[in-house]
């Protein structure tokens, strides 16, 4: 008999830290939810591989994959909790960090102010050196101002350092150099190099990633090094693994050196898992919906394939909920292209001086977390008010797991918002649940129609705690017509760590013509990132048709200030792929933008290309058929509140007892351990072989 094998993955959220077990053998998969411990995310992950352990009888000795996302990287960040930090710049250029970009994140603020630097200016040093544009030295490294440098560094304690010279994706040679020397001076430091994070032009945002990933390096090197040595010490036989920004997983160990690709690790995960669930269901192009205890994320899959962006800003920038802080920290690593909003089911309910009620971006988390919890939570959260209104079940909260005090909910909810709004509780709680979900559709049309594509042409994949409980109705704001609700949707991010790829993004500035361009030196630069993608895959013992290279370019009009990614073709470059590389650019740029320049030069700004090693597919056990009855999964009825019918007598289900091709009309509430999924009037849901829920709208009659 084969022995058993399985893949443990771990998601630490906000409010639960979520563990997925697959049997590798049968295909069986079993769940866990613990609470997360934000003072020390780590005793939430051992805590739940305890429980695994001695409460669902897992071997940890069997484990062949052990996979973590967390958000320990942008909590760090966040908090202002990461390491001392220095930086050494070409002379001249001390400033960089203050200087950012000229960006108003509130226009009319008069004491408007920018994110403060990581690094404060008397920890940053302008270096006599110079190379060019071309790569030539104009003026050679000045060692000795370099070391009284380092070692006014080393008399401030600090424990990172950033180098990130002038044009040092064209000649590394001084960074090198600088590198080597600071690790004389500073053994102890982490030292990040510019030319080793991100080989890219546009001065700010090289330094800024840089700076980033030395402030969270010894942060983060001490969590993953702590996590591992613990897993080994509790019986796990496997090395632990990472999900990135990117959506692929790496190393812990490389995790340690460019902590700044796991930023966004948990996010990312997520949308992997819509991809996979929706192409298991013959869906290609899908709008992920993940909400959860402290964020709502959305991102997009358009043609099976995830959308990418070469970076982000962490902190702001499309991150609605924080918005009104004076922008962020650039990281420019790629990350799924994702917008979220502070509307979590822990998000937090308030009026403000004028009186109007607002939610988020606030979260009450896990601890104290909401009101009905009973842990001590006073403030109204979306949880309280879904509750409240009847559309989560109290009974049936986290399988019966967790008893809630829905009278101290009520109590507050009057005190708090009914009372001061001169209104009834259930008409404050409707509120509350409206105003999280216009956060929500804003965020929504972010990922869509602000990016030239109609929501009408996509499903909805609804997941997270709190997403079933929303996406329906959001998605009928949209004009969606299908939402697709994956097996145990509240831990499909932890699912995702089961199915994502290994995979290494490698990028470099090269300007170029596309037209009349030297198409040739083109194919050589892409050739020379896949040489390193092969040997950054070769390290985990791939074989060789398991490893593909996905090329593309980001390309702009010349004089641009933006770029956009292109996929190139497969196969090697050369003239005759000109004309219809330039004509992909203009189509692009037309749908993005509205407009096309027939007449405008087209040019490579950045090549990039993506390795990635393909992991061994997983194998679900498919649901046994049903005779398409639901009485079997018929539970209760109870009184719930929809939008646009108000409180109605409704049906609930237990999901775990449908079978494949039981279908039911709304309005129902399908009930299930980790998450519940609320069907409105008019919606039609059926269970499909691989358990998702396929909920579709009835065509209304014009």
């Amino acid at each position: 008999m084969k022995e058993e094998r399985y893949r443990l993955a771990v998601d630490v959220g906000g409010t639960f830290t979520d563990l997925v077990i697959l049997n590798e053998n049968t295909g069986r998969i079993q769940t866990l939810k613990v609470s997360s411990t934000p003072r020390e995310p780590s005793e939430a992950v051992l805590n739940g591989v305890r429980r695994a352990r001695d409460e669902l009888g897992l071997e940890l000795a069997r484990v062949s994959q052990f996979t973590h996302a967390t958000t320990v990287c942008s909590n760090v960040v966040l908090q202002g909790a990461g390491a001392r930090t220095g930086l050494l710049v070409t002379e001249g250029f001390r400033d960089l960090l203050e200087i950012q970009r000229h960006k108003r994140y509130r226009l009319f603020e008069q004491s408007y102010q920018k994110i403060p630097p990581l690094v404060p200016r008397r920890l940053s040093f302008g270096i006599p050196e110079r190379i060019d544009a071309s790569g030539a030295v104009i003026k050679p490294l000045d060692e000795a101002a370099l070391a009284q440098a380092l070692q006014a560094l080393a008399a401030e304690g600090i424990q990172a350092l950033g180098i990130c010279f002038l044009f040092s994706f064209r000649n590394a040679s001084h960074e090198k150099r600088a590198g080597e020397i600071a690790k004389d001076i500073l053994p102890k430091c982490f030292i990040t190099l510019s030319s080793d994070i991100y080989p890219q032009y546009r001065e700010y945002e090289r330094t800024s990633t840089t700076v980033v990933n030395a402030y969270l390096g010894p942060r983060v090197s001490t969590y993953l090094e702590r996590m591992s040595n613990a897993l080994v010490e509790a019986g796990v036989g496997v090395a632990l693994h990472m999900m990135q920004s990117n959506g692929g997983i790496i190393s812990w160990t490389e995790a340690t050196q460019m902590p700044c690709r796991i930023v966004e690790s948990g996010p990312a995960a997520g949308v992997i898992a819509a991809a996979h669930f929706g192409k298991l269901a013959g869906r290609t192009n899908l709008i992920s919906f993940d909400m959860g205890g402290t964020t709502a994320k959305a991102g997009l899959i358009e043609n099976g394939e995830v959308r990418q962006s070469s970076g982000q800003e962490l902190g702001a920038g499309i991150n609605i909920s924080r918005i009104l802080q004076g922008g962020g920290y650039y990281v420019g690593a790629a990350t799924i292209d994702l917008a979220e909003v502070g509307a979590g089911g822990g998000s937090i309910a308030w009026l403000d001086t004028g009186g109007v009620l607002k939610v988020g971006p606030q979260s009450a988390g896990a601890d104290p977390g909401p009101i009905a919890y009973g842990l001590g939570g006073k403030r109204v959260t979306v949880t309280d008010a879904n509750l409240l209104l009847g559309r989560i079940p109290e009974e049936y909260f986290l399988g019966g797991e967790m008893r809630l005090d829905l009278e101290k909910a009520r109590s507050i909810v009057q005190e708090r918002l009914a009372q001061p709004l001169k209104i009834t509780v259930e008409e404050a709680c409707a509120a509350v649940v409206e105003v999280a979900n216009a956060s929500m559709l804003k965020m929504l049309r972010i990922v869509t129609v602000e990016k030239g594509c109609d929501p009408g042409d996509f499903s909805l994949v609804a997941f997270g705690g709190s997403g079933p409980v929303h996406g329906i109705e959001l998605a009928g704001d949209l004009g969606i017509r299908e939402v697709i609700v994956p097996p145990a949707p509240g831990l499909l991010s932890a699912q995702g760590l089961l199915v994502a790829d290994i995979r290494y993004d490698f990028r470099q500035t090269h300007v170029e013509p596309v037209i009349g361009g030297d198409i040739e030196a083109i194919e050589r630069l892409l050739r020379a990132l896949e040489t390193r993608g092969m040997q950054a895959l070769q390290r985990y013992g791939l074989a060789d048709d398991t490893i593909e290279f996905l090329r593309s370019a980001d390309m702009r009009y010349r004089r641009q200030a933006y770029e956009i990614n292109v996929r190139l073709p497969d196969g090697t470059l050369n003239s005759s792929h000109q004309p219809a590389l330039a004509e992909t650019f203009h189509q692009v740029h037309e749908r993005l933008y509205g407009r096309r320049d027939e007449a405008g030069r087209v040019e490579f700004v950045t090549l990039v290309v993506t390795a990635v090693g393909n992991t061994r597919r997983l194998e679900y056990q498919p649901l046994p058929p049903g005779d398409g009855s639901v009485k079997h999964a018929l539970k209760s009825s109870r009184r719930v509140f929809f939008r646009d019918a108000g409180i109605i007598e409704c049906s609930c289900y237990d999901r775990a007892l449908l079978r494949a091709g039981d279908n039911l009309p709304g309005p129902a509430l399908m009930e299930a351990a980790d998450s519940t999924t609320l069907v409105p009037p008019g919606w039609t849901v059926r269970c499909d072989a691989m358990g998702n829920l396929m909920i579709t709208r009835e065509r209304q009659t014009p």
